[in-house]
């Protein structure tokens, strides 16, 4: 791995595709603000698309993609008519120091190698791509049927069923996202930072929301099953791309 973020061989075309990934990020949280917010909790999702972004991002662009998750997140949210100190709290801050400075560090400090040697082919790369789109349904699915008896719990726990189920598939249809070493570590640097985001974002509405305590067990919850849902996403790109973005000079890692 890349031992600084200014590792990059081409920052003209960092910055260019930083760039890109911000537009990315302020639609894809515009869209999630306005229709996957968490009942009384407005911009905070229970499934929070900019995350594939900001993982991608983070990993490849270094310190532009932390910027690009930053100010994509806060001008969705300013979009979608957040309140300036809410989407401040719960949108640019946790996305620029959880789900990308403190992501990028754990990969780092937990040595994950991205490369597959070979890079993945374009059959491997649609394989994972539709197995992680049947998880994401089958937990959509799960989560309608089951929140209405558990609430946001129900949410989580079909967020589990997303994870193991997209592990088991993966297994026995032999795909290039598998859970080996590396993988089992993305996935636990992912499960840490959108925990970590969680919480900063239930804080922000606990503190200045309207919800008071609450917060803790509404969208704690559900924010961070949106957030590992979405990231674990965003992996299975790094995993099939990394070695395609490094030969074009746009990976700093």
């Amino acid at each position: 791995m890349n031992e600084s973020f200014s590792g990059a061989k081409s920052s003209t075309g960092i910055f260019v595709a930083s760039a890109i990934w911000a537009a990315a990020i302020v639609a894809s949280a515009y869209l999630c603000s306005m229709l996957l917010s968490i009942p009384g909790a407005a911009g905070a999702s229970f499934f929070w698309l900019p995350c594939i972004f900001m993982v991608t991002g983070a990993i490849w662009f270094g310190w532009y993609g932390m910027i690009a998750a930053a100010v994509g997140t806060f001008i969705g949210g300013a979009l979608a008519g957040n309140p300036i100190a809410i989407n401040l709290g719960q949108n640019p801050i946790p996305a620029f120091f959880a789900n990308t400075l403190l992501l990028f560090y754990m990969f780092k400090i937990m040595n994950i190698n991205l490369s597959s040697g070979e890079g993945a082919s374009s059959a491997d790369l649609f394989k994972s791509t539709i197995l992680v789109a049947v998880t994401i349904i089958i937990a959509m699915i799960a989560g309608y049927y089951l929140a209405p008896s558990l609430g946001i719990w129900g949410r989580v726990i079909a967020g589990v069923i997303c994870v193991i189920g997209w592990y088991f598939l993966a297994k026995s249809t032999n795909s290039s996202f598998r859970l080996d070493g590396n993988v089992f570590k993305a996935v636990i640097a992912v499960v840490v930072a959108s925990v970590v985001s969680a919480a900063m974002g239930a804080y922000v509405w606990a503190s200045i929301g309207e919800m008071g305590a609450s917060a803790w067990t509404i969208v704690f919850p559900g924010w961070a099953m949106g957030d590992i849902v979405a990231s674990i996403l965003g992996l299975g790109v790094l995993f099939s791309l990394t070695d395609e973005m490094k030969r074009r000079g746009l990976s700093v890692y």
